[in-house]
């Protein structure tokens, strides 16, 4: 693990969900659109791909390995940013 311990918000999902959109790995309007904790990987324009770049992502920033099912289309950014800190506090105490 790389020392990534504390809470993690929707706001930090979704800063990495614009870096990867000005890599062009999520869509474009990504970069400077609206996005809220309350949007979903679908709504947001994510397909599988693009969910695989963001796992992806996710796993090199925290050193935590996500669960196959981690990700769901029908996810919301505040329910991504929970699953994720759970992860990383389970993966400590291991």
């Amino acid at each position: 693990m790389t020392g990534e311990t504390e809470t993690w918000t929707a706001d930090r999902v979704i800063q990495i969900m614009r870096d990867l959109a000005r890599e062009d790995d999520l869509p474009n309007h990504l970069v400077t659109g609206e996005i809220t904790g309350k949007d979903t990987v679908e709504t947001l324009g994510i397909d599988s791909l693009g969910g695989a770049y963001l796992i992806e992502r996710l796993e090199d920033t925290t050193g935590v390995q996500m669960p196959d099912d981690f990700l769901d289309l029908t996810d919301d950014i505040d329910r991504i940013a929970a699953r994720l800190t759970d992860l990383i506090k389970s993966a400590g105490s291991t």
